[in-house]
Order: structure tokens, then C-alpha cells, then sequence
């Protein structure tokens, strides 16, 4: 069993060396490291649950795992894809999101093609995270931005970007040029909920040889890699030399492995052991790259029962028919519905405020309707009573609650929704 403890000072170390020297498309294939190390120096309270974080390990299971041991019930995440681009030949087709969508559905449920390419022994820890993933929308938005980086400028609206929709109901994606030196970035769980999620390079999006992808990067395992991160996942090398990922069953790396590394490269760690390069979580091209470990995905469980963003992501309801394809900037949550619903959507926005919140419900019967707001430990805050009458638009201020995550249940006769909204002053 693995002993190292990766330290924060270690990492910060290593990431300030790293970043100083710009690279090649692909050398550098993950900036997350960049951003994590940017947004733990500007948020003490963010580099706290990162050093927890990176400390963590242990065998955990999925609260909802049922039957024999190794089992567990699949779980479908909802993701909203932003396009951002400058010029016309940036702006992807919809065809390309699903098609990064498949690719993922297929490497976090072990159905990859190459899943039983060469394995280098480890064959018997290979894993299977159990996770599907369902497109509800794609947002195509025109920026004056040539180029990002990983400032996160891509993620709000002000900056030239396209703000997150409902990010405690969506895992958000942003696809966008972010110039040569870096195919993409996502943050480890913890980070604020407009943050959270997987930036990635147009022409590393998806998989296809109808689009204009990177020669060694055209699968879309840049994705697949940077949402290993979202779910707590590690780089192989543990961000040091020799450095741990905090998992048991996977080889200590002495670095990133690049390209395609020959059959039987060894570490020269303790034990000098096989690496295992075909893990997603290197930086190897996307041919190279095609299994989780177990002890991978017992993390990503741990941090999906644990972490309260991904656990009520997971915990949305993926619809069945996609949003309109053009530039939504109020889209409905995906929220718990009620056996009887009679309105054909109603919509709670923003989803993150610091004073008001704007209801809007389509087709509501004519008469008396009523608002409760609750906090995560059920306390009524808020109730109120409303009189709907055609398409009603009620403004509700909610700047005397404290910062947290609340529900507002909309209730209509027999009928009602509930929605989650977070205040953050």
C-alpha cells in the first residue's frame, strides 16, 4: 500500500517550475495545476479543502451500491456545453458536443473499444466508474476573445465568456481556444459553484475525423481526463517526483509520460514498477489512454457521497429532449418534479444570488399560489403567497439569507416544483 502524502508547499513548487516554461500543443495537456495553484493563493478557504483533499484516500464505496460487493447503481450526470468562439471556423458543430459526450459515456462505464488494449499487468485493478452522462444543451456564443487561459475568464459573461447554467443541477463544460500551450483544465471538488467544471480546447473536443481536431489529441480523452479531475482524481505522478495520487492501486510515476510510451516502461520509484501510462489520468496522447483503476473510482465515489456540488449533480434528472441550440442566457433547472405536474416549465434564476430571484411559470392556472423557501436542514425561511394570473414573472428577494444552499417549492392546487438556488453575498 501507498504511503507518500503529496504536501501542498511540494505541488506549489512544482507547478511555479512547470508554468515557467511555455510549451507545444499536448506537452503541457493539462492546466489544472495552473488554475488550482492560481485559485489556492487567491482563496485560503479553497487551499484548505485542496490540501484535505489531496490527503484523502482509503477504499469507499457508492452510498447507493446495491448487491454483491462491486456493484452499485449507475448514476447520469446532465451537461451543458458553452461553444465560445472569435472567429466562424471555432464555432463546432452540435454534432461534435455529443459526439465528446459519447466518449465520455463510454470511458466512465469501461465500454471503450480499446479498454483491453495492452494493460501492462494491471489488468485485474482495471475499473469502472458507472458514470453516464446525458447532453441537455449546447450554448453557441460569439467572443472578442481570440484566445483564453486559465483564468477562468471563459466561465462569466462580463469577461467575454458564457456564465455557468445551474451549475448545482449541470456539470458545464466550456469549449474554446485556449491557445498553445495547454489543451485543458477543471478544478479539483470545492471550488465555487460557478467555476466548477471542464474547460477544453476547440480542436481537443470530441473525437472524429470530420473535425478539426489536434492529430494526437482527436479522441477526446482531454475531456475524459479533465473530468477525472472534478470527481477528485489525481495526475499518476501525484504533481512530484515520484509524488502520490492517493490511490492504492495505482504505480508510483516519476513524471508525466508523453506520446506513447513502449510496453514495459518502468518507474524508477521505489520498486521501480511498470507505469501505468494507459491511465487516463497521464499525459499521454489520446490512442494511449483507456482505463480508470478501481481504487480511481472508489475516490470519485467518495467525493460524489461527500462533495454537496457533485452530489446534487448527480442527483438531477437528465431530460430526454436537448434546449434549443442558440445563445440561452435563462435556462430552466433540471429540478425535482412532482408525479402531477400541470405547468409546462417553470424557471428560477439566477441560481446564484446575492439578492433577488426571478420566478417565472408558464401556463399557471389562474388564481393563488404559494412560495415556500427552506434551508438545507429544512427550516422554513421564506413563505409567501402569490395570485398567477397568464405567464407570471414574480420578483422574490431573498438578501436577508444568510449564504447557503436553499429550496424554493412553487405549490399550485395539487401540483408543485421544487428548485434549488444557492445565496452568496
Amino acid at each position: 500500500m501507498r504511503k507518500l502524502v503529496l504536501s501542498v508547499t511540494g505541488m506549489i513548487i512544482f507547478l511555479v517550475t512547470f508554468s515557467q516554461h511555455p510549451i507545444a500543443i499536448g506537452s503541457n495537456r493539462c492546466g489544472s495545476n495552473e488554475a488550482i495553484r492560481q485559485q489556492m493563493a487567491a482563496d485560503p478557504v479553497y487551499a484548505k479543502k485542496v490540501e484535505a483533499l489531496l490527503k484523502n484516500k482509503g477504499n469507499y464505496s457508492r452510498k447507493t451500491k446495491k448487491g454483491p460487493p462491486g456493484s452499485q447503481i449507475s448514476i447520469t450526470i446532465p451537461v451543458v456545453v458553452h461553444v465560445l468562439f472569435n472567429t466562424a471556423d471555432q464555432d463546432i458543430p452540435d454534432a461534435q458536443a455529443q459526439s465528446q459526450i459519447d466518449v465520455l459515456n463510454e470511458d466512465f462505464s469501461a465500454t471503450n473499444s480499446d479498454y483491453n488494449n495492452y494493460d501492462a499487468g494491471y489488468g485485474s485493478v482495471k475499473g469502472d466508474m458507472d458514470i453516464n452522462f446525458c447532453l441537455v444543451q449546447v450554448i453557441h456564443k460569439q467572443t472578442k476573445h481570440k484566445s483564453f487561459g486559465t483564468n477562468d475568464n471563459m466561465k462569466f459573461n462580463q469577461r467575454g465568456g458564457s456564465d455557468a447554467v445551474d451549475p448545482m443541477h449541470n456539470l458545464n463544460i466550456w469549449v474554446c481556444n485556449l491557445g498553445q500551450s495547454v489543451l485543458g483544465y477543471a478544478y479539483y471538488p470545492g471550488i465555487t459553484p460557478e467555476r466548477f467544471g471542464v474547460v477544453c480546447h476547440t480542436n481537443a473536443f470530441g473525437r472524429g475525423s470530420q473535425y478539426n481536431l489536434f492529430a494526437d489529441f482527436n479522441l477526446g480523452r482531454t475531456t475524459t481526463h479533465e473530468v477525472g479531475h472534478c470527481f477528485g482524481l489525481a495526475h499518476m505522478w501525484g504533481d512530484a517526483n515520484c509524488g502520490s495520487d492517493e490511490v492504492d492501486d495505482t504505480p508510483l510515476h516519476n513524471t508525466a509520460n508523453f506520446d506513447c510510451p513502449a510496453q514495459g516502461h518502468l518507474s524508477t520509484c521505489i520498486g521501480t514498477p511498470l507505469e501505468m501510462w494507459m491511465n487516463y489520468m497521464d499525459y499521454t496522447d489520446d490512442k494511449c489512454m483507456y482505463f480508470f483503476s478501481d481504487g480511481q473510482a472508489s475516490r470519485a465515489d467518495f467525493f460524489i457521497d461527500t462533495d454537496p456540488q457533485l452530489n446534487s449533480i448527480v442527483n438531477s434528472a437528465c431530460t430526454n429532449a436537448r434546449q434549443p441550440n442558440n445563445d440561452i442566457t435563462i435556462t430552466p433547472n433540471n429540478g425535482f418534479h412532482s408525479p402531477r405536474e400541470k405547468f409546462n416549465s417553470i424557471l428560477l434564476y439566477p441560481t446564484i444570488t446575492s439578492g433577488q430571484l426571478s420566478l417565472s411559470v408558464s401556463n399557471p392556472i389562474d388564481g393563488n399560489a404559494e412560495i415556500t423557501i427552506y434551508n438545507q436542514a429544512g427550516a422554513l425561511m421564506i413563505k409567501r403567497q402569490l395570485f398567477m394570473s397568464g405567464k407570471s414573472l414574480q420578483k422574490i428577494d431573498v438578501s436577508k439569507l444568510a449564504n447557503g444552499v436553499y429550496f424554493l417549492k412553487f405549490e399550485q392546487g395539487a401540483d408543485k416544483e421544487t428548485r434549488k438556488f444557492i445565496v452568496q453575498h
